[in-house]
């Protein structure tokens, strides 16, 4: 029987990580432009400096790690599309066509024992999307995802308006079968129009400890006044980023940071981040406060800083270590990092 907070590990793990670190490096030599891009979310829409706030009145079962007792940490954030698809320019595409969207927090300043050696000191990462459920159950999945996508991308797949394939090839056959849970997840993310990255909620999808349990997190806006037109942006290719920029110019930007504690191991898995967990048997209790000061942030130099800090979940303290199969293959986002500035000579 499952128990709170406990993660299973499958026997060939380590055989498929090192698997998906030859994709992503093949990826990343592979581009014809550059700088190589991240690859993951690599279109940015702002990278915006605030400072998070803890809460000072909270119940005791939260008060682990940074939450421990008030403070206010410095912070960096970086909103962005996950989507790497280009065109034969090296542009990204649109805004206006779905995505998958993400926003990346970095404190400064966190003292603690950090869950990855190569962490690193002082920092404290926290990465979410705007959907409350990861799309791929495993790191096994990855290996049968990406074939899949590509075949889709370059019409070697057809699919059917109902999601199914009108032609596949037979080698893609069985990666098709063993992933097809997750296109319908994928599309449903995609099929959100987004009005302003910070008009949107955004989830962690995929677990953490939090001290001897495990937890989810979330980030939801302060919405005040009328949302971001998108019918009159000026540049409806980089809408996202225009929306922003409008705001902050204006007035700060504010987000409830929010914990959703494990109570039911069955119901609530660590190693199926396809399964939502239920906010009526653990709903998400705030623990800070995110604001994103007023700000400009398009300057040349804040531009070229975005691209070469890097993000990682495992970037983080012992008492909120990655859970779970999807988390343990991001530990390799550390090294894809290292990698890319390698190969752009940063």
């Amino acid at each position: 029987m499952s128990q709170l907070g406990q993660e299973y590990f499958p026997e060939d793990e380590q055989e498929t990580i090192k698997k998906l670190v030859e994709i992503f490096e093949f990826l990343m030599r592979d581009y014809k432009f550059s700088p190589s891009p991240r690859t993951q979310h690599p279109k940015s829409h702002g990278y915006v400096q605030g400072e998070f706030i803890i809460e000072e009145n909270m119940s005791d079962q939260f008060k682990v790690g940074i939450f421990a007792k008030p403070q206010t940490y410095p912070i960096w954030v970086r909103f962005s599309n996950g989507s790497g698809a280009s065109d034969e320019t090296g542009n990204f595409q649109p805004d206006i066509r779905g995505d998958i969207r993400g926003v990346s927090i970095k404190l400064l300043g966190v003292e603690g024992c950090k869950a990855f050696e190569d962490s690193a000191p002082n920092e404290q990462d926290f990465i979410v999307v705007n959907t409350p459920i990861f799309f791929l159950r495993d790191a096994k999945a990855y290996l049968d995802f990406f074939p899949i996508v590509n075949g889709i991308r370059d019409g070697k797949i057809i699919m059917n308006a109902d999601g199914t394939p009108k032609q596949i090839p037979d080698k893609l056959k069985a990666s098709y079968e063993a992933i097809a849970y997750s296109l319908p997840l994928l599309n449903q993310v995609r099929s959100q129009v987004m009005t302003s990255p910070l008009e949107a909620n955004y989830w962690s999808a995929t677990p953490y400890k939090f001290g001897d349990i495990a937890m989810k997190y979330a980030v939801f806006p302060h919405l005040e006044g009328k949302k971001f037109n998108i019918e009159t942006a000026e540049d409806k290719t980089n809408y996202l980023r225009e929306a922003m920029t409008k705001h902050l110019a204006e007035k700060d930007a504010y987000f409830d940071f929010c914990i959703q504690l494990q109570t039911d191991a069955e119901k609530m898995p660590i190693e199926d981040p396809t399964v939502l967990w239920d906010e009526k048997e653990s709903p998400f209790i705030k623990v800070a406060t995110m604001r994103i000061f007023k700000q400009e942030f398009n300057s040349q130099e804040r531009i070229e800083t975005d691209e070469k800090q890097s993000f990682s979940p495992w970037n983080c303290l012992e008492e909120y270590r990655p859970l779970g199969g999807v988390n343990r293959a991001r530990k390799i986002y550390a090294d894809m990092a290292d990698f890319r500035n390698q190969i752009n000579n940063a």
